[in-house]
């Protein structure tokens, strides 16, 4: 076998490919439909950890319980627009019920363990902003029990809940709803299948706490009023804020005059409007030699506004089923 080198990388020639890779515990195939993802989740540890919590607590009805359920978390973009309580209002007048509700602060690493086997197509600048918004506030995590369980309680919520781009936003759909405005600030995010919702519970929770989870999802439990409570409270904690790209560059071009710099920043701002191209790094960097400071959220807007989301011509290890707005293919 060839020895690493001298930074102790292996051989590419070395490396273990997952067709050889011995997999401990198959995903059940009623989890997910794809079959190159139910291999990439057998060996995936947040997975493996909180199926086998769920298969301790749900015995033979683990499958059940995770097909009868939806995992949807309410991002700091809606906690900072006041949309949390709308959001619950959203889904029990369609007949979901809140089985469980906690909060939880998003950090870095949990940014790339949700979005794992898409963000092989994700922009450094995609990837610095979701680090930005992401950690901004706490979560809203909910577990939901569908409506009817005639089909994957995941499934329904993603096609209810609307595509990641606003242009593709129907009337009625979670996200339209609640006003998505771009592809990064756009609100919320769910599980696309069963074998998702086991694998960001796992994310989100720690061993002790997946066991509160999984026992509320047997039990049934109605916890409506206590995720409104903690909505109302986690708002409360926050200034409402506009993000919409014409509130903020207004909000920021009042606050600019003068000439030089400030007069520079002040054109490129209100370009913005008028469909004017600009780097957002350029632009933060215009307003730091003018000396116009800039709140984590006017940079966020600034920034989900103008970059490049994603990879020319790259494929992602799993698709997301939001961003299309179409089921996950076979």
């Amino acid at each position: 076998m060839a020895q690493p080198d001298e930074f102790g990388s292996t051989p590419v020639s070395e490396i273990v490919h997952l067709d050889s890779v011995v997999i401990p515990a198959p995903v059940d195939a009623r989890l997910a439909r794809s079959t190159g993802k139910r291999r990439l989740y057998s060996v995936d540890t947040y997975y493996r950890d909180s199926w086998e919590d769920l298969l301790r607590i749900g015995g033979s009805d683990a499958v059940g319980i995770a097909a009868r359920h939806a995992f949807l978390l309410l991002k700091p973009d809606a906690v900072v627009r006041r949309r949390l309580v709308p959001a619950l209002e959203w889904l029990t007048a369609r007949g979901w019920r809140v089985v469980h509700a906690r909060r939880f602060r998003v950090h870095r690493w949990a940014v790339r363990a949700f979005w794992q086997y898409q963000w092989n197509t994700a922009s450094r600048d995609r990837r610095e902003m979701a680090d930005l918004y992401m950690s901004a506030t706490d979560s809203l995590v909910l577990l939901l029990r569908a409506p009817h369980d005639d089909e994957w309680a995941s499934t329904i919520l993603t096609g209810d809940k609307g595509s990641s781009d606003p242009a593709r936003c129907r009337p009625g759909q979670l996200r339209h709803t609640l006003g998505t405005l771009n592809q990064q600030l756009n609100l919320v995010h769910s599980a696309d299948e069963p074998v998702d919702l086991v694998r960001e519970v796992g994310i989100c929770c720690t061993a002790s706490e997946r066991t509160a989870v999984y026992r509320a999802l047997v039990d049934g439990v109605d916890a409506v009023d206590g995720a409104l409570d903690l909505a109302r409270r986690m708002e409360a904690e926050h200034e409402p804020l506009d993000l919409s790209l014409a509130g903020t560059v207004a909000r920021l071009a009042g606050r600019v005059d003068g000439t030089g710099e400030r007069a520079l920043l002040h054109r490129r701002l209100t370009g913005l409007l008028d469909g004017r191209p600009s780097d957002w790094r350029e632009l933060i960097t215009l307003a730091d030699r003018a000396g116009v400071a800039l709140s984590r959220w006017d940079r966020v807007v600034l920034g989900t506004y103008l970059l490049v989301p994603t990879l020319p011509g790259v494929v992602p290890l799993v698709p997301d089923a939001s961003a299309t707005g179409v089921a996950v293919p076979q």
